[in-house]
């Protein structure tokens, strides 16, 4: 992966970040007592909810609500109301009459916009790293009612990240921009575990827009280059545990790794491996069990360049297979996709971790029926969403899943002394 990925697009979302800052967070369409939306706040980050409302609509009407954004082409999504008898439309808590998805869902507007042009959301410096502007239309009776535009701060300005390359390593860091006195737990995402994933400092940046510094480390070879044999040195994590242990406002007494898809078995070995440093681990989407590197039978990792032993495929889900994952004193966070393209037992692996460790305090362990693979990512944008039937799902399993990675953060220690 690139050092400085949403770098490109600072300049850009700082300007915006400035324009969005004088406006103080306006909220409502201007003009008088009629119909209006009304926002919670505004400006608000990509990786958070924004909780919208639409009200002094007349009762019984019918209202489109349309959403709008120019990125690169148009991007647009619609849902249908009833307005209720007392004329608010709270689009967190109203089950639309025609809309992309089903149930309420205040999201929906967001995750749910596709392209005029049919372009897929693939890119992670579009929905994610860059700031955007999103239009609400309310048209009632054919005739627009209200009007306003939610303005989405992007990681690159909410999360900037400095290059890092010492001791051993190299990888992303991202150090919180959100002041706050209390120490922070530490995570170590385990990046470039496929060639081109944008996920680790995807997910290395929304932890710091969190509030939690993280470390996107190049999992495979120095500079960010992948090692063909897809071979993980413990002493490159252990050497970036270590760096990130000393990182001004960093908990070094709860520090997590986390790794998704290919990334998970490794995460889980390093949290088992070492529970003298790793306090708790983060795994969805992968095995869990320590999976051989192909297609040449090679280790997965070593330590001190010996192999530790590992299972040749994924097939085969059994006791001797699974990491033994009791020792990590604190949470753990799994899950796993029942549409998972890539990995179709995915959930058998995760049954078959809770059967060596139930579910412990702060644990979580989270079935995602109908999700697809990437479920992983953060919520509220399209970026790399199926196509219907499973959209709605992968949405609904992201925004669970990352509820559930931040209660394990911000968590107390549920170990004495840590």
């Amino acid at each position: 992966m690139r050092r400085g990925r949403f770098g490109t697009l600072a300049v850009l979302g700082a300007a915006l970040f400035a324009v969005v800052a004088l406006l103080g967070g306006c909220s409502a369409s201007s003009g008088a007592a009629g119909p209006r939306f009304v926002l919670d706040q505004n400006p608000t980050g990509v990786w958070e909810p924004v909780h919208i409302r639409l009200v002094a609509l007349p009762p019984g009407e019918r209202v489109a609500i349309t959403a709008t954004a120019r990125v690169g082409a148009v991007w647009s999504s619609r849902a249908v109301y009833i307005v209720p008898p007392d004329g608010v439309v709270d689009l967190d808590r109203a089950t639309p009459a025609d809309a992309p998805w089903t149930g309420a869902d205040g999201m929906g507007l967001f995750w749910s916009l596709r392209s005029a042009s049919g372009a897929a959301a693939t890119s992670d410096e579009t929905w994610g790293g860059a700031s955007i502007a999103v239009r609400l239309d309310a048209v009632v009776g054919g005739r627009r009612a209200a009007t306003t535009t939610v303005q989405r701060i992007g990681l690159a300005t909410a999360a900037p990240s400095r290059a890092v390359y010492e001791d051993g390593i190299s990888g992303d860091y991202f150090a919180p921009t959100v002041g706050s006195e209390a120490l922070r737990p530490g995570v170590v995402v385990l990046d470039g575990t496929d060639p081109g994933s944008s996920s680790g400092v995807l997910i290395a940046s929304t932890l710091s827009a969190l509030g939690y510094p993280a470390l996107a480390l190049s999992t495979y070879g120095p500079s960010g280059a992948l090692d063909p044999r897809r071979i993980f040195p413990a002493e490159r994590f252990l050497a970036a545990l270590d760096w990130l242990r000393t990182q001004p406002g960093v908990d070094d007494q709860r520090m997590f790794v986390l790794g998704t898809s290919r990334g998970a078995p490794l995460a889980l070995w390093a949290a088992a491996a070492y529970p003298g440093t790793v306090y708790g681990a983060i795994a969805p989407g992968g095995t869990t069990g320590l999976i051989c590197a192909s297609p040449v039978p090679s280790p997965a990792v070593t330590v001190d360049g010996d192999w530790v032993p590992c299972t040749p495929g994924t097939r085969v889900v059994s006791p001797a297979t699974v990491l033994d994952l009791r020792g990590i004193p604190g949470p753990v966070v799994l899950g796993c996709a029942g549409a998972d393209e890539q990995l179709d037992n995915g959930c058998e692996w995760m049954d078959a971790a809770a059967r060596i460790r139930p579910a412990r305090e702060g644990d979580a362990y989270l079935r995602a029926a109908d999700a697809t693979h990437l479920f992983f990512l953060p919520p509220y944008t399209p970026l790399d969403l199926p196509p219907a039937p499973h959209a709605q799902a992968t949405e609904d399993a992201r925004a669970a899943l990352w509820r559930a990675i931040e209660e394990a953060l911000a968590g107390p220690s549920v170990v004495p002394g840590r």
